[in-house]
């Protein structure tokens, strides 16, 4: 098995290893025999720090993945290409609102609407704060960069695990227009197009649009439906305008509606005692987490909808006083975000509880910043590149919560699964009496209590407002012709006001008897108006840099981040609402380089990231536990390469993650809801959840000439490593490393304006839990969510 040791990363770090760059199809497309008739590696162009530049020449570990590796591997989200990302992980491949995000082992629990994502997610130069947007806008993708670490310099706030930084096409100086069709089995369809370019010398109009329809692979026998079926439509307006030689101005409009079964989880581990008690609803019940079969009887639905417009201006100033060059770039932005939910609490044929949750979400922010060059500074060095810019960011947030009681509540309030969930210990039971007089299996019996009990439920409402300023500053100075220094820094400013409150709601509540929907969960009301806290921060970084050659180079980086804190929007006691930011330094050592007459690129590097008061929310099946962990260290090793070999029409890409994140120090973790629903453990040097060991991908592609046509064919080895998938560890919760296979064949033009492709996904149809949760009315249970099974594809590609 491969381990992580500090001394040894470092030791590596001093002799040469890696940050990371662009995936082989990246490179593949970007044969180049222009002067030599010799294919070459194309240079990989991110904006990783805020101006355009080669992947080779930005010292932190990061990964640049094309628009066409996304659409050749059939990837219709950012899901589908993190297997092929070192150190990068979603907890589910089909979850449109909920998907846990983690680079290298760290990310924000989303059952908790008021964490703040560790992982930043940017589009088109615009900062979104909420995790949902992460599916909102995946089509007519140019580039998806993935900066690991924190990133808080140039990105500020929330970005203390690192960044996916996504860039759309925007219009052509000439016209173009691309479309793809793909269809997938299990029953998928998908479409996607684009068409723009410049209509005048000074107006350019590109405009795009993807319908996704996907009937899903997890049956509900009990509804007859598909729990995971999945429809989504969005579409993208750019309009740029070319006022004059040295001034642009794009505006951007892009809209999307998702509408979807939900939530797609599945029953394990039942007990006898809960078996029986729901075989009364569906005798066929069963608790297998690998069949993709569920059994709700309550019609689960997610609605999301976003609208986003952005206003993005340069200028090219030109040269002013020393500086040979002075542009600036402004930034505005508007969006909002409704989601609308309803899902069977209980995941089970018995009516016990449905949870609604329904949140609108709004956005305004803007960024103005200025980036030039100069000879030198006072008189040293040999070059100078700098970015300077503020950050103004503002949001509101509501969401409410509710919690129904199900016309077989009363039913299921004598089971021993009540009496445990009640009295707070797993190990209490009747003694087989409330299984023996099986009260649910008497025909009456849900009739009369579910009249007695009448609407009965448990509501959350939470408010958030945020009002958010930052300055920030980097800059790139050549000291030399090989060394080069790169600091910068960032000050930010935040204030968070927020309204919390929870109230149970029920007929008797009148008489002062509690509302058992509160009851059974362990709620109380409380009502907190008003809440407030500021935080400022400093976010500093330190880059050295230096040139072996003009192919290669080694890097030492230092960096900072902060994640806000904030208030739970989901506590059901009203206790400990609020909790505190969260920081992390890392330091990175790596190497790139360039060789064999530019055929070969490798990248790779080594690090180790402290993080102090560690956000964490472990959800036990009744309670959100909200609290700051004391601290928590990762360490690793990311490295990538692609290789035009001597044999030409063979190309070979891969990547290699190793990772240990462990706690530093968290004496009172929630326990496994086996050990008793407010039990403490101590996690303190146990590894982090959602941290695989390890996660490597291997490809090798094959272009041939067939009938004077282009023939590619790749096979990928997809492998993730050990790890926990929920945060208390519960062993229940433990994954085996797992291995699996993707590949395709596609037959076109060489210059790739058409081409048919066909494919698969998990072709071994290899079975994966990817993620397992305590469920909430039956102790001992847990909900698992599978990970997509075999999938084949076929898609069609045109493009002018």
């Amino acid at each position: 098995m491969l381990t992580v040791n500090t001394v040894r990363w470092f030791a590596l770090g001093l002799v040469g290893c890696v940050a990371q760059t662009s995936l082989a199809a990246d490179a593949v497309s970007g044969q180049n025999a222009e002067s030599s008739g010799r294919r070459m590696l194309e240079e990989v162009v991110v904006s990783a720090q805020k101006v355009e530049q080669s992947s080779q020449d930005v010292p932190i570990s990061l990964t640049a993945v094309s628009g066409d590796f996304m659409r050749e591997v059939g990837a219709t989200g950012l899901q589908d290409i993190a297997p092929y990302i070192p150190n990068v992980r979603f907890s589910s491949d089909t979850d449109p609102a909920l998907a846990q995000i983690n680079i290298r082992g760290f990310g924000s629990n989303p059952l908790n609407s008021a964490f703040d994502s560790s992982v930043g997610f940017v589009q088109d130069e615009v900062f979104f704060n909420r995790p949902s947007y992460y599916n909102e806008a995946m089509f007519d993708i140019a580039r998806v960069e993935v900066l690991r670490g924190p990133q808080g310099t140039l990105f500020g706030k929330n970005t203390i695990a690192g960044v996916f930084n996504v860039t759309t096409k925007g219009p052509t100086e000439e016209f173009s227009a691309d479309f793809r069709v793909n269809k997938t089995d299990p029953d998928e369809v998908s479409y996607e197009g684009g068409v723009g370019g410049m209509v005048t010398d000074w107006f350019g109009v590109r405009v795009a649009a993807q319908d996704i329809s996907r009937d899903g692979q997890l049956h509900n026998q009990f509804l007859n439906r598909q729990d995971d079926e999945h429809e989504q439509n969005a579409q993208r307006i750019k309009l740029l305008f070319l006022p004059s030689e040295n001034v642009s101005v794009e505006l951007m409009a892009v809209t999307s509606e998702t509408s979807a079964n939900y939530w797609g989880l599945q029953l394990m581990n039942l007990d006898e005692g809960s078996s029986d008690f729901l075989r009364n609803y569906d005798p066929n019940i069963e608790d297998d987490p690998y069949n993709f079969t569920s059994s709700y009887d309550q019609d689960g639905f997610l609605d999301k909808t976003s609208d986003t417009l952005s206003m993005k201006t340069d200028w090219d100033i030109g040269p002013v006083g020393a500086l040979n060059n002075l542009n600036m770039v402004l930034v505005l932005a508007d969006t909002s975000l409704t989601i609308d939910s309803l899902v069977d609490l209980d995941t089970s044929p018995a009516d016990l509880a449905a949870l609604e949750v329904v949140s609108d979400y709004e956005q305004q922010s803007a960024e103005l910043r200025f980036s030039g060059t100069a000879d030198n500074l006072f008189g040293i060095g040999s070059g100078v590149e700098f970015v300077v810019g503020a950050y103004f960011f503002d949001s509101r947030f509501s969401q409410q919560t509710q919690i129904t009681a199900g016309s077989d509540f009363g039913a299921y309030l004598l089971t021993d699964d009540a009496l445990q969930l009640v009295s707070g210990q797993t190990s209490v039971s009747s003694g087989g009496l409330l299984g023996g007089l099986n009260l649910a299996g008497i025909g009456l019996i849900s009739d009369i209590t579910g009249a007695a009990i009448g609407d009965d439920y448990l509501q959350l409402d939470y408010l958030l407002n945020v009002d958010a300023q930052a300055i920030f500053a980097q800059m790139t100075w050549a000291l030399t012709d090989q060394f080069i220094i790169t600091p910068g820094i960032r000050f930010s400013r935040e204030q968070k006001v927020a309204d919390a409150s929870g109230a149970g709601f029920c007929q008797t509540a009148a008489l002062g008897t509690p509302c058992l929907m509160e009851l059974a969960l362990s709620a109380e009301d409380y009502d907190e108006r008003g809440l407030s806290r500021k935080e400022t921060d400093v976010s500093p970084k330190l880059s050295f840099q230096y040139y072996l050659n003009s192919d290669s180079n080694v890097f030492l980086t230092y960096s900072r981040g902060y994640k806000s804190g904030g208030f739970n929007a989901s506590s059901f006691g009203g206790e400990d609402l609020g909790f505190d930011p969260e920081e992390a330094a890392t330091i990175e050592a790596g190497f790139k380089g360039e060789f064999f007459d530019n055929t070969l690129r490798l990248n790779a590097a080594v690090y180790q990231t402290q993080f102090d008061n560690l956000q964490v929310l472990a959800f036990n099946g009744a309670f959100f536990d909200v609290t700051n962990a004391a601290s928590a260290i990762s360490r690793g090793l990311e490295m990538d390469f692609v290789w035009l070999t001597p044999f030409e029409p063979l190309t070979i890409a891969g990547s290699l993650g190793l990772l240990d994140a462990k706690y530093d120090s968290y004496p009172n973790a929630p326990a496994p809801v086996t050990s008793g629903l407010n039990s403490n453990q101590d996690l303190s040097g146990k590894r982090i959840a959602f941290a695989p060991e390890q996660s490597a991908s291997f490809t090798p592609t094959l272009t041939l000439p067939v009938f004077g046509l282009a023939m590619r064919a790749s096979v990928d080895y997809l492998y993730q490593g050990n790890q926990f998938t929920d945060g208390d560890l519960d062993p229940n919760s433990y994954l085996e490393g797992f291995s699996q296979i993707s590949a395709r064949i596609s037959i076109g033009a060489w210059d790739q304006r058409w081409a048919l492709t066909l494919g698969g996904s998990n072709l071994t149809d290899e079975e994966v839990l990817n993620q397992v949760l305590d469920t909430v009315f039956f102790p001992g249970s847990y909900n698992a969510r599978q990970k997509s099974g075999r999938k084949v594809f076929a898609s069609l590609s045109f493009a002018l």
